[in-house]
């Protein structure tokens, strides 16, 4: 597979786009992210949008306020002020969008059937490396590696990554990390939280996942 993040040696066979991409009823509390030439995904009550990270700009066509940044980022609200009760808790959410040329990446649509379990093996073995080197050049340990998985995330094929990682003796974290190619862009979504506040958390953050939309097909 074609990536600009790694270089990968294998390919996916594309197919017709079939996905559902109905969004889902906006929950009380919650607030709709748009992000300019990406899609939109929610936003829950307990978490803010980092600032300094973003440009808003007004969408006069559909009459709204959107994000255009290259990254999104969510954390724990009360960050943003240095409220001291947001440092006891670490939840974050954080949305990149890599720009490169007119097939670097795969299509939105490949067909996920056609990938086969030595390629996922492989896929596997060189994001756990990458991971794992990445980690250690910034003092982290991985602690648990769970096997890479292609699959479809609100109808959207993507490559899942997910691990378990701590800095020293503090709280491990639990990352879940989505890669989801668009022919000239790669759009990735890493959702992670202590594991220790899971009760907090989860819910959540399994309804943020739920709630991103890629709407700018390429």
């Amino acid at each position: 597979m074609k990536t600009l993040l790694f270089t990968l040696l294998i390919s996916f066979s594309g197919t017709a786009f079939s996905q559902s991409q109905a969004a889902q009823t906006l929950l009380t509390g919650w607030e709709r992210i748009y992000i300019r030439n990406v899609g939109f995904i929610d936003m829950p009550p307990n978490m803010e949008v980092q600032s300094g990270t973003y440009q808003e700009i007004v969408n006069s066509y559909y009459n709204r306020l959107e994000i255009d940044a290259p990254q999104l980022v969510f954390q724990q609200k009360g960050l943003n002020t240095t409220t001291n009760s947001s440092f006891q808790k670490y939840g974050r959410v954080i949305l990149e969008t890599q720009i490169g040329s007119y097939g670097d990446f795969q299509a939105l649509s490949f067909n996920i059937s056609t990938v086969t379990s030595s390629e996922i093996s492989e896929l596997n073995q060189t994001f756990k490396q990458k991971t794992r080197s990445d980690l250690t050049s910034i003092g982290h340990t991985l602690i648990e590696w769970y096997p890479l998985k292609v699959k479809k995330v609100n109808g959207l094929p993507c490559i899942h990554v997910s691990y378990k990682r701590q800095l020293g003796t503090n709280p491990i974290v639990l990352v879940n990390y989505y890669i989801f190619q668009n022919n000239d862009r790669m759009h990735s979504l890493t959702l992670s939280y202590r594991v220790s506040e899971t009760s907090i958390w989860k819910t959540d953050f399994d309804k943020i996942l739920s709630s991103f939309r890629i709407t700018n097909v390429k």
